[in-house]
């Protein structure tokens, strides 16, 4: 891994302390990154304080902890901040720790005020709508699955950039290499977070709606169309330049394509506050009645009831599976979607849609036209039966003064002009004479 420290010249001097490489590999086993990150942050502090991990592992509990009190203060002089100051400490008592020290005396840290990360509000469905009109389609693929998934970042692309979300792990999603086209059995489809990309290291699933489904459908087919070969095991989220393409993007590169979709729509969340949207917005649906609690930590990757469930016996059963499916599309519709959801008409609704403006535009009032039935089932001799009996109405008249803006529907009707009424905005039209 290129962004390995041990590989860095600056840090050398760690290694000759044998114990010091096997501290390092033994904390590379639970996390790389925080592995990384202690490797570094002690080092840091032996360098600033003149002194080695070799000579930390000879003090005593007294010593160890006058050490850090002395380096806390220095940390503060240099007017470092409460969490910096806290992770090089943790970094060093996790160091001191594994050498047997144990440290007996309370050591008081400078308070955590996260003033940034406190006061960041998610942003607003129509922020959100305005933050992927400004991204490019990586980015709008990335922002969109964290914030209508509840993904981590580390999920798109792991640390190291060995791994993250693949084709494969969106089961119902079909690539037709061929045509160049991407498909969807089911939408929302499932999406499997495997073992290794799960924080807490436990298999779960979320769901992909239908419109995140439609920007990652764009992506892929653009990327065919480009050459690229998509695989079951092709990354979801790739780097766009050779010789990068299909291949898997580090964590780190991920946050920095979404943080620049985010600044150029005008605003400095970190990435981050995505998956706080979709925690926030299925909070709502919580609360609404839409969904469980318990769904809501499922999809986020939380341990909880479900999540023990599906450890245990590795599956949940099909029918649970569909009402989670339901109840994400239900709560998405509702408080997710940046989208207007689209009114399905059924063939029944079009028909008295139809004929509803058919006898309104010959003046049928609300109570005619209720007088009437089922305006679906009316047959279009029907219709002109009625139009023909209003037109004439009891009088037998044959003409009517309608708006200017009705000339048009009715010549078309088959009616005829006959003239403009003066000083309005209307016109006589008349019926043929046979």
């Amino acid at each position: 891994m290129e962004n390995n420290p041990i590989h860095s010249p600056y840090y050398h001097f760690l290694l000759e302390n044998e114990d010091y490489l096997r501290w390092y590999n033994n904390l590379s086993r639970g996390s790389q990154a925080y592995a990384d990150e202690c490797f570094r942050r002690v080092g840091l502090m032996c360098i600033q304080n003149n002194t080695t991990p070799t000579d930390l592992a000879k003090l005593d509990s007294k010593s160890a902890a006058n050490f850090i009190m002395d380096m806390i203060g220095k940390l503060e002089t240099n007017k470092k901040s409460a969490c910096y100051i806290a992770n090089c400490v943790k970094a060093v008592k996790n160091w001191m720790q594994y050498c047997g020290i144990e440290i007996k005396q309370r050591i008081r840290l400078p308070d955590k005020i996260l003033v940034t990360v406190a006061d960041e509000i998610p942003p607003t469905v129509e922020e959100l709508r305005r933050l992927l009109d400004a991204c490019d389609l990586r980015a709008r693929v990335a922002c969109s699955l964290m914030a209508f998934c509840g993904f981590r970042v580390e999920v798109l692309g792991s640390y190291d950039g060995s791994d993250g979300l693949k084709v494969r792990d969106i089961s119902e999603m079909v690539i037709d290499s061929e045509n160049e086209r991407v498909a969807f059995g089911v939408v929302p489809a499932k999406v499997t977070v495997r073992r290794n990309l799960s924080k807490t290291r436990n298999q779960y699933f979320t769901f992909l709606c239908e419109e995140s489904s439609e920007y990652l459908r764009i992506y892929l087919e653009s990327r065919m169309q480009n050459g690229e070969k998509i695989t079951a095991d092709s990354p979801i989220i790739t780097p766009k330049h050779s010789p990068y393409i299909g291949k898997h993007v580090a964590t780190n590169n991920v946050s920095d394509l979404m943080r620049r979709g985010i600044r150029d729509a005008g605003f400095s969340w970190r990435p981050y506050v995505l998956r706080r949207y979709f925690d926030t917005r299925m909070m709502v649906a919580e609360a609404d009645g839409m969904i469980i609690e318990a769904y809501r930590a499922f999809w986020m990757g939380h341990s909880g009831n479900i999540e023990a469930t599906y450890t245990v016996n590795k599956a949940l059963s099909e029918d649970v599976v569909q009402k989670m499916r339901d109840a994400y599309a239900t709560a998405v519709d509702a408080h997710l979607s940046t989208r207007t959801k689209r009114q399905i008409m059924t063939a029944e609704e079009v028909m008295a849609t139809v004929n509803r403006a058919a006898l309104v535009s010959f003046g049928y009032s609300e109570e005619e036209l209720a007088s009437l039935g089922d305006l679906a089932k009316l047959e279009p001799a029907q219709i002109q039966e009625h139009i023909k009996k209003k037109s004439f109405g009891l009088n037998g008249n044959r003409q009517k003064v309608i708006p200017l803006s009705d000339v048009r529907l009715f010549i078309e009707q088959g009616w005829e002009y006959v003239r403009d009424l003066p000083l309005s905005k209307e016109v006589i039209v008349s019926l043929p004479r046979s």
